[in-house]
């Protein structure tokens, strides 16, 4: 099955989309030093959490039906 222009371009939209979420994860030691310096760590990382949870609802899914 070959995909069509709209296709391709919401599979690129994911897979940019998985690697800022990857950026998401991935640690700041600076921007935790300073949560734990404002003594709001634990708020950051619900923040975080938040974002996290929401960039995942930006995902474009993929619902193939077989037709018999």
């Amino acid at each position: 099955m070959e995909l069509t222009a709209a296709q391709i371009k919401k599979e690129k939209w994911n897979r940019a989309l998985d690697i800022f979420i990857e950026s998401v994860y991935k640690p700041d030691h600076e921007l935790r030093r300073d949560a734990h310096e404002q003594l709001c760590y634990h708020e950051l990382m619900d923040v975080r959490g938040d974002v996290i949870n929401y960039l995942q609802t930006k995902r474009w899914v993929w619902i193939f039906y077989k037709i018999l």
